[in-house]
């Protein structure tokens, strides 16, 4: 597979990312929004833009997620992984769709 970058985060939308309050904790988030990118957020009319190289985070659970939500943009250097497959539980295994979230509303 190739590496992570920037420029793929369009079609991969779910990274591995080490958690920004303990690098030794791994956390699976959806990559919202990229460097320089406006994002609106959730259930909010607050607009704010992505500081360069940083990225904005999202778990699909949003009223039990610790994401950007809580802890705001996190450096795109925390990220180390794409998920392209589930594996448990059984009855999911398959490819991640590659798909935006409904309720959310795309960068700009």
């Amino acid at each position: 597979p190739k590496p992570w970058s920037p420029a793929s985060a369009s079609t991969e939308p779910r990274k591995i990312a080490r958690c920004p309050s303990n690098h030794k904790e791994v956390f699976v988030k959806r990559l919202i929004g990229l460097p320089g990118e406006w994002i609106q957020l959730p259930a909010s009319s607050e607009i704010i833009k992505v500081p360069q190289g940083h990225c904005w985070v999202e778990g699909d659970n949003a009223a039990r997620s610790w994401d950007s939500r809580s802890f705001g943009p996190i450096p795109l250097g925390l990220i180390n992984g794409r998920v392209t497959h589930i594996i448990w539980p059984p009855s999911k295994i398959g490819r991640v769709e590659r798909k935006w979230p409904e309720d959310r509303i795309p960068p700009f």
